[in-house]
């Protein structure tokens, strides 16, 4: 919406976030106001949305700040039915979080704060929220000074991020002995060294589900259960026989194996570990595409294989098998089980026979595309978004 508003107007003076916006215009008068407030409603209806403009206002919050024209001032801005909450001192959340949470926060009020005596009428009701949560500290006026002069640098270091969720329960200090591994298998004269070393692999604690999402998941898992194929059917070949997974092709998000054999003499079997959050079907009828058409062989390693053995004359045999079952993404959770299950499957293999690249272990999740809107038709964008912004 903010890009196809400053293709009219300057986007440097129009600010869009969630159901909040704010625009500033200088030396206009009444009737061009009202103007600009048709075109902006004008813009939003074709859209698919309604929205509610305020005109030739001196004083306005916004987000988190009070904008007052009148005095050129700033303050903190809270909504009056809104209870302020912290992370509590108690809870079960790293020590660096209860460190930075102060901090953090009396930093953001010295900067919504336009001077030290307005910083000092804001800040009782977040010193009083701060308390509630088990904190001592006392909020100072400390504004930060940006200096516009400052070039950042644009140097970009390629960090591999390990996060282990943490917990109080555990008294272990998986940080330091992950580190020493790290510096253990991959020393100096590594070649993987400069790869893997304490300025490329950072750790970062997880925390984990708080209780609300517990009994979440827990009430979902009991009052949803999982949804069974009509008639509780888990084939419809027509040939029960010639079924790829023993009468379970309609299985779906499972993790499956795929080992292939040929008549070659000296050849040792091959797996192959995939997933599929469809039914095993449907994947199957890819993977049969990639084995018979030639231009489709580079689509997965079991199929480069299939066309390797092809090549040296030899006739590919492949059996298939279910090794688990998981839920893929979920966009409440933001967890997708379905792949970390594949990545534990291929990470853990014992043998040294298998397909799969070690680097798939830290592939991105796929199956969060179809949650984000550019997967979708943005000319009909507002069937899934009836309503982003009832008020600027």
């Amino acid at each position: 919406m903010l890009s196809q508003i400053a293709e009219k107007f300057d986007k440097n003076n129009i600010g869009l976030y969630r159901d909040d916006g704010l625009a500033v215009f200088k030396n206009i008068s009444g009737p061009q106001s009202e103007k600009i407030k048709k075109q902006f409603q004008k813009h939003f209806k074709d859209n698919g949305l309604d929205i509610v403009i305020k005109c030739n206002m001196k004083i306005v919050d916004y987000l988190d700040v009070t904008l007052n024209l009148n005095d050129s001032t700033f303050k903190p801005y809270h909504k009056p039915d809104n209870e302020t909450n912290y992370v509590h001192k108690d809870s079960n959340h790293p020590a660096n979080i209860f460190k930075q949470i102060p901090i953090a926060i009396e930093t953001r009020l010295s900067n919504l704060s336009s001077d030290e005596n307005i910083f000092n009428l804001a800040t009782p009701y977040y010193q009083e929220a701060l308390k509630r949560s088990g904190y001592n500290h006392t909020f100072k006026y400390n504004p930060q000074i940006q200096n516009s002069n400052h070039i950042r640098a644009n140097r970009k270091r390629n960090i591999i991020w390990f996060n282990p969720p943490f917990n109080k329960n555990v008294s272990t200090q998986i940080g330091k002995y992950f580190l020493h591994l790290i510096k253990k298998q991959f020393p100096r004269h590594h070649k993987f060294h400069k790869i893997f070393n304490k300025n490329t692999v950072k750790i970062s604690y997880s925390c984990m589900p708080n209780i609300k999402s517990i009994i979440n998941a827990h009430n979902k898992r009991i009052l949803s259960p999982a949804i069974v194929e009509q008639n509780n059917k888990t084939c419809n070949c027509i040939k029960k026989d010639l079924c790829p997974m023993n009468n379970n092709c309609l299985a779906s998000n499972i993790i499956y194996q795929a080992s292939i054999t040929s008549n070659l003499e000296n050849y040792t079997e091959k797996v192959y570990i995939g997933l599929c959050a469809t039914t095993f079907k449907k994947r199957y009828a890819n993977h049969k595409k990639s084995f018979n058409t030639e231009k489709y062989k580079n689509s997965t390693a079991l199929s480069n294989e299939f066309w390797r053995i092809k090549e040296l004359k030899g006739q590919p045999v492949i059996k298939w098998k279910i090794l688990r079952s998981s839920r893929s993404y979920n966009p409440n959770s933001k967890k997708c089980r379905l792949c970390s299950s594949e990545k534990y499957e291929i990470a853990t293999f014992k043998e040294n026979n298998i397909l799969n690249k070690r680097s798939e272990v830290i592939s991105k999740c796929r199956h969060q595309n179809k949650y984000s809107l550019s997967s979708h038709d943005t000319k009909d964008w507002r069937h899934i978004i009836p309503c982003i912004a009832d008020e600027v």
